[in-house]
């Protein structure tokens, strides 16, 4: 099955709603049960451009119980039924520069997710303190590709280990967070980029953005 790409096609969106419906079944499972190729479904999990045809668009809708127009626009019913969450989209590269993360972030758009998601995925009732952005390079490939939309806490701002956005010498970041006893080393999940180590006099220079808790796709 051949896809077509259309410019005006809501590629991220799509994505996000598309491993929504389809969590919590593994995606080589679902590929399997479809019929669509996991490298076809990948292209569409990451929002990498490639949107489906309408026949295939439909058949994916069926096959996860929601709407066709809730997965292409998000509008209308999604998994169960539910009325849907918004969590905000920001562009994070927008924090580079200067820095001040608050001051300079820019909203693209509301990501829809619904409660049951919220609830089963991140144990949350609302998405206060929540906002998705936009990863990009291969630094954390393959925990996330280039490109992926993650959940970011805001509220998290203590660091521990675990996977967190950052802004550090003007460049807004995700990258694995490690204590150490000397202070915290900046880790990349590719082991092709080198461990930074930063003593605690240079942690006041790091600006948390929050904690990774959740990444679109997971292949």
């Amino acid at each position: 099955m051949e896809d077509h790409v259309r410019s005006d096609f809501d590629y991220a969106g799509f994505g996000a709603r598309l491993g929504e419906a389809i969590f919590p079944e593994k995606v080589t499972t679902f590929a399997t049960r479809t019929g669509v190729a996991q490298p076809t479904l990948s292209k569409y999990l990451k929002g990498a451009g490639t949107s489906p045809r309408l026949d295939i668009a439909a058949h994916l809708a069926r096959a996860t119980g929601v709407t066709l127009e809730w997965l292409v626009w998000g509008r209308g019913d999604g998994p169960e039924g539910a009325d849907l969450i918004r969590v905000p989209r920001y562009a994070v590269e927008l924090a580079a520069g200067d820095g001040r993360w608050n001051e300079a972030r820019q909203w693209v758009e509301d990501v829809p997710y619904t409660p049951q998601f919220l609830r089963r995925v991140l144990n949350r009732s609302s998405a206060a303190g929540l906002s998705v952005l936009e990863a990009r390079g291969d630094s954390m490939f393959p925990t996330i590709h280039d490109g992926a939309l993650v959940l970011v806490d805001e509220a998290q701002q203590r660091i521990t280990d675990g996977i967190f956005a950052f802004v550090l010498d003007g460049d807004a970041r995700l990258k694995r967070f490690r204590r150490s006893m000397s202070g915290l080393t900046i880790i990349s999940d590719n082991p092709a980029y080198p461990a930074e180590e930063i003593d605690t006099s240079q942690l006041s220079a790091l600006q948390i953005i929050g904690q990774v808790l959740w990444v679109s796709h997971a292949l």
